[in-house]
């Protein structure tokens, strides 16, 4: 039974037989060496400021990290597969968005110097750096095709994506814009990260998964052709966000050194740029959330009452909150591993909402699955204090 269950999901980024997975390590090596070299060149301008950077940096990103890991409230994606999109953007996708600096130079070609130094970073950088970052989603796809379920799927993985970009870029910023010392870098994170951090890379890349769970979709019966405009208009509407915010406006930004009133009108600069994508992104998510819903009320339709599901756990199930909250009842009744063994079942039960998407009713694979729930609702059953009746004859 184990091996088959595994067959459900990939589980893990490692997987050797997939071509893809060996073009991603091997920019991710790549990313590694640049990232590294250019770092540590950095520290060098002030030991504590480099000390500082990181520790900010933490503290923003490890919280955000989780938030968004979170976010998906049906299934959880495998650490290792969100560990590497994160990976991606702190490594590969920046070191190759610092090799493909060139096209300012093409720019100022093209117009002049002095406009290619204003609006360089808003014409150039928004493209190259969203594509390097979307071919870094594309190539988890590849590799792990059965993590990429949906929607909400892609936002996980795309902003992880971004969060690592934007915090290998702040440090970059803080130690080279910003001066490197530590006052300097407490500019630089008041600046990049408390006035921004909600509006940048996160979102950028988030939607660009989103087109990309969209496209991928096994939950969305509609044809590519229809698909692929609405995939388009996400990518075009994360790009055009980057270069807004990118963009030398509104004309009341302040300029650096800060000083005065300016330290006031950063936060009011940033949320003109940013607040708009962040509301559309905010409205996507909760059409995402809701999409999820509506598949699992489908995907469970036909097997609750049989072995798998039973009227009342699909209830709890269908509302993340309700989910929780059962565990919790389960915990007080009976204890942890009986709050554990019940998160377990609800796991599997989404598990087998997913191969009752996929699978024909009679699949083996299937009636494998409801066999298992069924046992662990058993197992769960035994336990003393674990059932209603338990509880009233204690």
């Amino acid at each position: 039974m184990r091996s088959r269950r595994l067959s459900v999901h990939q589980r893990s980024v490692f997987q050797p037989r997939e071509p893809a997975f060996w073009v991603f390590g091997a920019f991710l090596i790549y990313g590694a060496i640049e990232m590294v070299g250019a770092l540590t060149r950095l520290s060098a301008v002030s030991r504590s400021g480099w000390a500082l950077s990181w520790l900010l940096i933490a503290l923003y990103a490890a919280p955000l990290f989780l938030l968004i890991y979170y976010l998906d409230l049906y299934e959880r994606e495998p650490v290792s597969v969100v560990l590497a999109a994160f990976l991606w953007g702190s490594l590969a996708a920046t070191a190759l968005a610092l090799n493909a600096g060139g096209w300012d130079e093409v720019l100022a070609r093209l117009a002049d110097p002095g406009f290619a130094a204003r609006w360089g970073p808003a014409l150039t950088a928004p493209i190259v750096e969203e594509f390097l970052k979307g071919a870094g989603l594309v190539l988890l796809y590849l590799i792990v095709r059965d993590e990429v379920d949906d929607v909400m799927d892609g936002f996980v993985y795309g902003a992880l994506c971004g969060l690592g970009f934007a915090v290998v870029e702040d440090v970059v910023y803080f130690m080279a814009a910003f001066g490197g010392t530590p006052g300097g870098v407490l500019e630089g994170f008041y600046v990049r990260v408390l006035s921004s951090g909600l509006y940048g890379h996160v979102l950028y890349t988030g939607l660009v998964g989103m087109a990309i769970g969209y496209v991928v979709s096994r939950r969305d019966p509609s044809p590519m052709r229809d698909r692929l405009p609405v995939a388009a208009g996400l990518v075009a509407l994360a790009v055009i966000g980057h270069v807004l915010w990118n963009a030398p406006l509104p004309a009341i930004a302040p300029t650096q050194p800060i000083e005065g009133t300016g330290w006031l009108l950063v936060p009011l600069v940033l949320a003109i740029k940013g607040l708009p994508l962040l509301l559309v992104v905010v409205v996507g998510l909760r059409l995402a959330r809701a999409r999820e819903r509506r598949w699992l009320d489908g995907a469970l339709a036909g097997e609750v009452g049989l072995e798998g599901v039973t009227a009342g756990e699909f209830e709890d199930l269908r509302v993340p909150a309700e989910r929780r909250a059962a565990v919790r009842s389960m915990r007080r009744r009976a204890g942890a591993p009986a709050a554990r063994l019940l998160a377990r079942l609800q796991r599997e039960q989404i598990d087998l909402a997913m191969i009752a998407t996929r699978q024909p009713a009679d699949d083996p694979l299937l009636l494998e699955q409801r066999e298992y729930c069924r046992s662990l609702r058993d197992a769960l059953a035994a336990m003393p204090g674990a059932t209603v009746a338990d509880e009233a004859a204690s």
